[in-house]
């Protein structure tokens, strides 16, 4: 999930990890927490049997919530070291380091032999990767016949240019934005069956308003902690974020796909 435009090492320093699962939840950076990964492992068929890959695993919420709940293996892939070192130490903190694993890499381009999956899942993650075909290409690589991808994104759901692009881009630390069409496309494009592409815009702007709801909450704890400047700073990106929800130009969707070939 490397990208020349935006370094997400800095955007997802360990002080912004922290402020954002702060705001979030616990080992989440994605607005859907546990109750968005419980659908997704349903939708997937996920059970105890399942091995499981994570793209865009951050602290590691989605697939220690998987390890725990079923009992699966689960590798989670992420470009961030720190995300990786801290779901890891979190993983044997809790007993989980046989079940859960993370490593370092690009999604574009995956640590992995071919064929080693039989389901691959992402959470509100995939709008980094800069590349989404590479992405797609990737998954399809990585995972056996017959195995399922279940997936959450933001997505473009409206026209956005210029300057009202790149500050919506750049408040999600984000090179560019899928839409439904183009994710089914290319997992069409690369053998998969789309089962279900399912636009979510309401789920995402009603948890996005809860987020947002949390962060004015603690808008004197972050400011004496930290600074009432970078309480500030955060607002204001967030408030871009929902502008653009408001606005019907960002949404999200949920994709569910099968490899046949």
């Amino acid at each position: 999930m490397s990208s020349s435009e935006i370094d997400l090492s800095e955007f997802y320093s360990p002080l912004g990890t922290a402020l954002i699962e702060s705001i979030y939840f616990d080992d989440y950076l994605s607005i859907g927490g546990t109750g968005s990964t419980d659908i997704l492992a349903a939708e997937a068929g996920i059970t105890a049997a399942s091995n499981v890959l994570d793209v865009g695993s951050g602290l590691g919420g989605p697939a220690l919530h998987l390890a725990q709940n079923h009992g699966c293996r689960v590798t989670g892939l992420d470009i961030v070291e720190s995300n990786v070192q801290t779901a890891n130490e979190r993983a044997a903190a809790r007993g989980l380091d046989q079940l859960a694993n993370f490593r370092l890499g690009d999604a574009m381009a995956m640590p992995f032999e071919a064929g080693q999956f039989d389901v691959i899942v992402g959470q509100d993650a995939w709008c980094h990767v800069p590349d989404k075909d590479k992405l797609i290409a990737e998954c399809a690589r990585v995972i056996t016949p017959g195995g399922m991808v279940a997936f959450t994104d933001w997505l473009a759901v409206g026209e956005m240019d210029g300057a009202d692009r790149d500050e919506v881009l750049a408040a999600m630390a984000a090179p560019n934005l899928a839409t439904l069409a183009s994710h089914a496309a290319n997992l069409d494009r690369h053998g998969f069956t789309v089962l279900k592409q399912d636009d979510i815009s309401a789920v995402f702007i009603s948890q996005y308003n809860d987020i947002i709801a949390r962060l004015e909450s603690m808008e004197g704890e972050i400011s004496e902690t930290f600074s009432a400047k970078l309480y500030s700073i955060i607002h204001n990106l967030n408030g871009r974020i929902r502008r653009a929800f408001d606005d019907g130009k960002l949404g999200g969707g949920r994709i569910v796909a099968r490899k046949d070939h």
